[in-house]
């Protein structure tokens, strides 16, 4: 499974703060790779819509793009930090402690 994250908006005219991040479970340890895929299991990832035109609702308001390949099979999701979803809010939230963690070199 490889998984595509890009935050936009919000204060991302910051450096690095909205770099894209690519994860290919693959070469994550074995129990960080299963964690990542309920992840994507639990919400359902493959059966969310495509994405659509987020309202704009705030100056500061970050979007985040998903796209997920596993199995010959991808799929694309466009979220805001206002999801309320809470395994995408789970799925977002691991997705951007990671992309902080490439970020800061850890």
């Amino acid at each position: 499974m490889k998984i595509y994250f890009k935050p936009e908006g919000g204060f991302g005219f910051f450096p690095g703060l909205n770099k894209a991040l690519e994860i290919n479970c693959e070469s994550l340890p074995a129990d960080e790779a299963s964690h990542v895929e309920n992840l994507v299991c639990e919400a359902n990832f493959f059966d969310l819509p495509e994405p659509a035109p987020v309202p704009v609702r705030g100056a500061d308001m970050k979007e985040y793009i998903i796209k997920v390949e596993d199995k010959g099979r991808q799929h694309m999701v466009k979220l805001t930090d206002l999801e309320t979803n809470q395994y995408l809010r789970d799925l977002l939230t691991y997705l951007t402690n990671k992309q902080k963690e490439t970020r800061s070199g850890s």
